[in-house]
């Protein structure tokens, strides 16, 4: 009987980080709607004011991510994440002892800090160092678990709601957190592989794959193959940084568009609020398992044909929101939502490792950041101002859509067909 093969080590991380998000990104983000009515409604504030929590949260983000570049060589990264994953959870129960919804947006802007360092773009940067092959796979497996997430603990925050109150909710979900969170980011997690004395996976075989094209003299395939990368300095005198850079913002306004609306869009045009309810959660577990599919075609397929693929996914949705009243429809709003929402949680951080490289990831990708933050803080001001103005997000719809076809064929221009320029 041969000897059982051990799991890497790496694919813990990644378990990990599905955790994490689940519990970060799925609860801060993806539950927020549960709060609306019920807050609104005890302290006797508009909507519009509770969004703003929201909002200030975006901005923050989008500020801290213009530090985050230089700050994060000057870090133990590892340490600076447990600490953030203590702190997390103890942040976010204050938001339950609002008084005054100012005092919320203090909590927002308080609370940026500790959810970056244990984010996605921090988590994407830790993979990368782990995988080498299934890169995308890893990526895509960590991220399902915003989509993970927003399913369990909406449901669980809504029952909470009705049962305990918001206030009280705020202080479970935080405990809840602070459990799956704190323990396994101490235990488990490591910055890079050389840290428990391994290499990357697949770094065996991509070893043995250059040390054969040497031999066989191609001096170029193996400078390739050597490819470390490039600093952010060298990176913006690049036209495929700057394609990059369009097209992921004209994306993050597109699924911010359509993909937040989608509740009361499908309510609007006739459907009951259960269905569009059930729509929602339908689409959630679209978009975990969608994350995992992108992953997984960036490994096979590659850069462009992956992203066109994401692309085109994002513009069926939109479509799918225009002719919402047809049955057909409906199921290119859970395309779009499945492949086409993961186009910033997947397709970027791996474009940026697969394009640029490793060397100087977090600078390069918090950049970028910024701009997809922006991108999404004034999609739901489009959005907002488009109903009030024309009585339908279809407008908004029809602009998003045409910005998605020119973000396609900017991608087919500029984006390289394999994995590195």
């Amino acid at each position: 009987m041969g000897k059982k093969r051990e799991v890497y080590y790496g694919w813990y991380i990644v378990a990990v980080g599905c955790i994490s998000l689940a519990m970060t990104t799925g609860v801060v983000n993806n539950c927020f709607s549960q709060f609306m009515k019920p807050v609104c409604e005890d302290m006797g504030i508009t909507r519009q004011q509770m969004s703003l929590i929201q909002t200030v949260f975006s901005f923050s983000q989008m500020f801290f991510a213009m530090l985050w570049g230089s700050l994060s060589k000057r870090i133990h990264l590892h340490k600076s994440m447990c600490f953030c994953a203590v702190m997390m959870p103890i942040i976010y129960a204050c938001y339950g002892l609002m008084q005054e919804i100012w005092m919320g947006y203090v909590v927002s802007v308080l609370i940026t800090p500790f959810f970056y360092i244990i984010s996605m773009a921090v988590f994407n940067y830790i993979i990368g160092n782990w995988f080498v092959k299934n890169r995308g796979l890893a990526i895509g497996l960590a991220s399902m678990g915003t989509g993970i997430g927003g399913m369990v603990m909406n449901t669980l925050s809504s029952q909470l709601i009705i049962h305990i109150g918001w206030r009280m909710t705020y202080a479970v979900l935080a405990v809840i957190m602070f459990i799956l969170v704190v323990p396994p980011m101490i235990l488990i997690v490591r910055e890079k592989p050389e840290d428990k004395g391994l290499k990357p996976y697949g770094w065996e075989e991509a070893e043995a794959e250059r040390m054969a094209r040497e031999q066989n003299g191609s001096d170029q395939v193996a400078q390739t193959e050597k490819f470390e990368g490039y600093t952010f300095a060298e990176a913006i005198r690049m036209p495929v940084f700057w394609a990059v850079v369009f097209c992921s913002v004209s994306m993050v306004v597109s699924i911010m568009s359509f993909y937040p609306t989608l509740a009361p869009h499908l309510s609007d045009s006739g459907y009951s609020v259960t269905f569009a309810a059930l729509m929602t959660s339908v689409s959630m577990g679209a978009l975990a398992i969608g994350k995992v599919t992108l992953g997984r075609m960036f490994d096979k397929l590659g850069n462009r044909t992956a992203v066109t693929i994401a692309c085109l996914c994002t513009l069926a949705g939109t479509i799918g929101m225009i002719f919402c009243t047809s049955t057909i429809a409906l199921a290119f709003i859970v395309l779009g939502v499945g492949l086409g929402c993961s186009f910033g949680a997947v397709c970027m951080p791996i474009i940026v490792q697969n394009i640029f490289g490793m060397k100087d990831y977090n600078s390069i990708y918090s950049k970028l950041t910024v701009a997809t933050n922006l991108g999404s803080a004034l999609a739901p001001v489009i959005t907002g101002r488009t109903y009030d103005v024309c009585g339908s997000y279809v407008p908004a719809y029809i602009g998003v859509a045409i910005l998605t076809v020119i973000s396609i064929i900017v991608l087919r221009v500029y984006l390289p067909k394999e994995k590195r320029v």
